[in-house]
C-alpha cells in the first residue's frame, strides 16, 4: 500500500484554507442557487396582508399598484414602471422600494421596514416566478385518508385518528375519560342544553358502557329538547329578535319562524333542505306553509318605523344586511367589507357585492309598517269558529237552492252577516282573540315588477351608476348551469358539492358550539386574514362526510362528534399540557367554558324543578327589573307572564332589540341587530350578582331547597348532598360538604337572630321556616358555584 505523507507547513495551510473555501462555496452556491420553493399561503401572503394591502389592496391603490389579484399585481404602476417582474426581483420596483435607504421612499411607508428575513421571502418569492397561490379555504376538499397513530386502542372514530396522530407528533397524550357522572351531564348540555337528571346519572354510573353510552345519546338526538339547544344558535345567526329594530323598534310578529328552526332540528331536516327553504322557500313548486314560515330567515332584518325615514333608504339597508348575512352563515366570508370597495384581503371584487345583491333586491317587501308580505294563519279556536261558519254557508247554500229561496233571501243573506260578526279580525279585545298569528316572509315580484340592480359607487345607495346583473364571484365554484337565476339558484350554488366553503363553515360551526372553539377559530372568517385550521384534514374529512356519508344530518354529524374518544376525555387539566398547549387547540384534553346564556337559565330551572317543558308558542316576559322598556317613541309594555310562561326555556324570552332581557345579556346573550357567529364569553362580578339577587334565579335557589328538603329526609347532610348532585351529577368531596354545612350554620343562626330577613329572602309575610330558607340560601350558593355554569 502506498502512503502519502501528511501536508505540513505552509502548504498543508494552505490546502485547508482551499478546502473551507471550496466547501462554503458549495454550501453558498446550494443556499443561493437552490433555495427551497417559497410557499405563497404561508410565507408571503401574511407578509402582504400585515404590510402591503392596507395600501395596495382591494381598498387603495396607490400609485396604481394592487396585490390583490396577480394580474392587476403585474401591470405597470402610475410611474410607468413594473412593480413586480416574475424571475427578476432586481427589476422589480417593488424589492426597490422593499430595500429603499431613503425612509420616504422606503416601503411601507409609515411603519417599520421589512425583517432581513421578510425582504428575503419577497425576493425569493419574485425570483421563483412570483406565483399566486389559491388561499386553501377555496379550494374544494379533496377526500383524505385517516392517518396511521401508535396508539390503536384509543380512537373511537375517524375523529380521533386525526386528533391522536397531531398529539403524537407534538409528543402528547390524551387525558383519561371524563367520569360517568361528568360525561353524561356534558352530553346532555350539548345536545339538548339540559343536565341529566339524577337518576339518568345513577342509571348510566351503574353501567357506563359503550353501548349505554350511544343508547343515552341516541336518546337525546330524538329529545324534543335537542331543536331548542340548536335553534338558540342558528337564531343568533339570523339575527331572530321579537321586534323591529333601530330606535322605536315596536312589536314584530315572528315567533312562528323561531318555532320552524326548532322543529327543522327536532325532525332533522337535511341542512342543505334547511338552506334552502330559509333562502328560497317561496320559489319552489307548490310550496307548502312551513317552507313559506321558513322564509322569514331573511325578514329578520330591521325596519325603520320612525317619520321622515326614507323607505327605500331603508330597504336597501335590509337587502344589504341579507348579502352580509347570507355570506357570514354559509361562507364564512366578510362580505360586508366588499359594499364600498374590493375586499382588502380576500379575492372578491366591488362588483361581485352588488351582483349578489343583485339575486335578493327583487322581493316584495320593503321599509313599511305593515311588514307585507305576511302569511296568516289561525289558531286552533279561529279554526273551529272557522268550521263553524263553513257549515252555516254550506247550509245556506242548500237553502239557496230550494223553491222558498226567494222568500227568505234577505234573512240569508242577514244570517251570513252575524255568522261573519261572530267571528270579527266587535271590541278590541275580541278582535286580538280572534286575530290571524301573522310571519313576515319573503316573496318575489312578479316578473313583470322586477326591479334594476345597478353598482354603488363606494357602496353609497344614492350614488348608483351602471346595471349589473345576477352572480357570483369568479374565485369561488361557478353558478350551477342549470339553476335559476334566481334566490333558489343562490341557494343550490351554496350547497353544491364543488362549493368551497359551505360544507366546512357549518361543520366547523357545529365544532365551535361543542368544543369552544372551532377548527378554524375564526367561523365567521376563512378568509386570509382568518385564524389557519388546527387541524386542516380533520376539517375536510368532515365537510366531506357531512355531505356525503351523513347527507347533510345534523343528528349524524354530532353523533359522530360526540361519540369520539376526544370528546370523552376529562377537562381535567395536567401541568404539561398547561405549559404545551395552553388554549388546548391540540385537544389533549376536553375543554371548559361558561354555559350560553340561555344554557345558564335554562340549567339553573331544570335542577330546581321549575323548567316548563312546554314547547313552542308566542314569546314570554319572565320577571326583568323595571324601567327597562322605557322608550318615548313606543307604548310597548313588559307584561310579566305568569303560571309556567315565567318559567320557560330562555329560547322562548321575549327579545327586543334596544333592551334584550336584561340578565341573558348579562352572560353575553345578543341583541341580534346583525348576525352574530360568535358570541364573546366574559366573567364579570355582575354576572354573580344576577345568580344571587334576578327573581328568577331566587326564586331556583328556594325552590331547590324544597327539592333537597323532599328528597334528602332528615338529616341536614343528605340534603346538602342530594342538591350537589341534582346540580353537578356527583356527590360532593369531604371540603365541599363541610364548606355547605358551615354556610347553611352560619346562615341559620342569622335568621335565627334577625327572621324577618328570612322572611324578605323567601318573600312571605310571616317567618317561614328557618331550616328552610337556610337551605335555599346554601342551594344559591350551590347555584353560584363556578362547575355549576360550566361545561366540563
Amino acid at each position: 500500500m502506498v502512503r502519502f505523507s501528511p501536508l505540513t507547513g505552509t502548504a498543508g495551510l494552505l490546502f485547508f484554507i482551499l478546502s473551507a473555501f471550496l466547501a462554503f462555496s458549495v454550501w453558498y452556491g446550494c443556499e443561493t442557487q437552490n433555495p427551497e420553493t417559497v410557499d405563497f399561503n404561508t410565507e408571503v401572503r401574511p407578509i402582504l396582508n400585515a404590510q402591503c394591502l392596507a395600501c395596495h389592496g382591494g381598498v387603495r391603490q396607490a400609485g396604481g399598484f394592487s396585490l390583490l389579484f396577480p394580474e392587476e399585481a403585474l401591470e405597470q404602476t402610475e410611474s410607468g414602471k413594473s412593480a413586480l417582474v416574475p424571475g427578476h426581483p432586481d427589476a422589480s420596483e417593488m424589492m426597490t422600494r422593499i430595500l429603499h435607504h431613503d425612509p420616504e421612499m422606503r416601503m411601507p411607508l409609515e411603519s417599520d421596514p421589512l425583517s432581513d428575513k421578510e425582504a428575503e421571502i419577497i425576493r425569493r418569492w419574485i425570483e421563483q416566478g412570483a406565483q399566486w397561490d389559491v388561499h386553501w379555504a377555496y379550494i374544494a376538499p379533496q377526500p383524505v385518508d385517516l392517518p396511521a397513530v401508535r396508539d390503536k386502542n384509543w380512537p373511537k372514530n375517524g375523529i380521533d385518528a386525526f386528533i391522536l396522530n397531531r398529539l403524537e407528533n407534538e409528543k402528547l397524550t390524551p387525558s383519561k375519560k371524563a367520569d360517568c357522572g361528568t360525561l353524561i351531564r356534558r352530553v346532555g348540555l350539548d345536545l339538548i342544553g339540559l343536565p341529566p337528571s339524577p337518576d339518568d346519572v345513577r342509571s348510566f354510573c351503574a353501567d357506563p358502557s359503550d353501548e349505554a353510552y350511544e343508547y343515552h345519546v341516541n336518546k337525546l338526538l330524538e329529545s324534543p329538547h335537542f331543536g331548542e339547544r340548536w335553534a338558540a344558535m342558528w337564531l343568533d345567526l339570523a339575527r331572530y329578535a321579537d321586534s323591529k329594530g333601530y330606535e322605536k323598534d315596536p312589536h314584530r310578529s315572528i315567533w312562528r319562524y323561531r318555532d320552524w328552526v326548532i322543529h327543522a332540528f327536532n325532525r332533522d331536516l337535511p341542512f342543505d333542505r334547511f338552506t334552502i327553504e330559509q333562502l328560497a322557500g317561496d320559489l319552489l313548486d307548490e310550496p307548502d306553509d312551513e317552507q313559506l314560515i321558513a322564509t322569514a330567515f331573511h325578514r329578520n332584518t330591521m325596519t325603520n318605523t320612525e317619520g321622515g325615514t326614507d323607505d327605500e333608504e331603508f330597504r336597501i339597508a335590509a337587502v344589504v344586511d341579507r348579502v352580509n348575512t347570507t355570506w357570514e352563515v354559509w361562507q364564512g366570508t366578510t362580505m360586508a367589507c366588499v359594499q364600498c370597495h374590493s375586499h382588502p384581503y380576500d379575492p372578491f371584487r366591488h362588483e361581485d357585492y352588488f351582483r349578489f345583491f343583485a339575486f335578493l333586491n327583487n322581493t316584495e317587501d320593503a321599509d313599511r309598517d305593515d311588514e307585507a308580505p305576511l302569511f296568516s294563519e289561525y289558531t286552533n279556536e279561529q279554526l273551529k269558529q272557522l268550521e263553524t261558519l263553513s257549515a252555516r254557508i254550506d247550509s245556506l247554500h242548500q237553502i239557496k237552492e230550494t223553491s222558498v229561496f226567494q222568500t227568505i233571501s234577505h234573512s240569508t243573506h242577514e244570517d251570513v252577516s252575524v255568522a261573519v260578526d261572530s267571528l270579527i279580525t266587535r271590541t278590541e279585545q275580541q278582535k286580538r282573540d280572534i286575530r290571524p298569528v301573522t310571519t313576515p316572509i319573503i316573496r318575489e315580484l312578479a316578473e313583470s315588477e322586477q326591479r334594476t340592480t345597478r353598482f354603488f359607487e363606494g357602496g353609497n345607495w344614492l350614488a348608483q351608476t351602471f346595471e349589473v346583473q345576477p352572480g357570483v364571484p369568479a374565485s369561488l365554484n361557478p353558478f350551477p348551469a342549470d339553476a335559476p337565476n334566481n334566490r333558489l339558484g343562490v341557494a343550490q350554488w351554496l350547497m353544491n358539492p364543488n362549493n368551497p366553503l359551505t360544507s366546512r363553515v357549518i361543520v366547523n360551526r357545529f365544532w365551535d358550539q361543542v368544543f369552544g372553539r372551532g377548527i378554524v377559530e375564526t367561523i365567521e372568517d376563512f378568509g386570509t386574514q382568518g385564524s389557519p385550521p388546527s387541524h386542516p384534514e380533520l376539517l375536510d374529512w368532515l365537510a366531506l362526510r357531512f355531505m356525503n356519508e351523513h347527507e347533510w344530518s345534523v343528528k349524524s354529524l354530532l353523533k359522530e362528534i360526540v361519540m369520539s374518544a376526544t370528546y370523552r376525555q376529562s377537562s381535567s387539566v395536567t401541568h404539561n399540557h398547561l405549559y404545551r398547549d395552553p388554549d388546548n387547540i391540540l385537544l389533549a384534553r376536553a375543554p371548559r367554558f361558561r354555559l350560553s346564556a340561555e344554557q345558564v337559565r335554562d340549567k339553573t330551572l331544570f335542577v330546581s324543578g321549575l323548567l316548563s317543558p312546554k314547547l313552542f308558542g308566542p314569546s314570554v316576559m319572565p320577571p326583568q327589573p323595571e324601567g327597562i322598556w322605557r322608550n318615548p317613541y313606543s307604548n310597548m309594555a313588559w307584561i310579566t307572564s305568569e303560571g309556567e310562561d315565567r318559567y320557560r326555556r330562555g329560547i322562548y324570552t321575549y327579545l327586543r332589540r334596544t333592551a334584550p332581557y336584561p340578565s341573558m345579556l348579562t352572560f353575553d346573550g345578543t341583541s341580534r341587530e346583525v348576525c352574530v357567529s360568535r358570541r364573546v364569553r366574559t366573567n364579570t362580578p355582575l354576572q354573580a350578582l344576577v345568580l344571587l339577587n334576578d327573581p328568577v334565579y331566587v326564586e331556583a335557589a328556594i325552590a331547590l331547597a324544597g327539592r333537597m328538603y323532599e328528597q334528602g329526609g332528615k338529616e341536614l347532610d343528605v340534603q346538602l348532598k342530594e342538591g350537589f348532585f341534582m346540580a353537578l351529577a356527583r356527590d360532593p368531596n369531604h371540603d365541599e360538604l363541610t364548606e355547605l354545612r358551615n354556610f347553611y350554620s352560619h346562615i341559620l343562626d342569622e335568621f335565627n337572630r334577625s327572621p324577618g330577613d328570612a322572611a324578605v329572602f323567601m318573600e312571605t309575610e310571616e317567618t317561614p321556616d328557618l331550616h328552610l330558607a337556610s337551605l335555599a340560601l346554601t342551594a344559591s350558593v350551590i347555584l353560584n358555584l363556578d362547575s355549576f355554569v360550566m361545561k366540563e
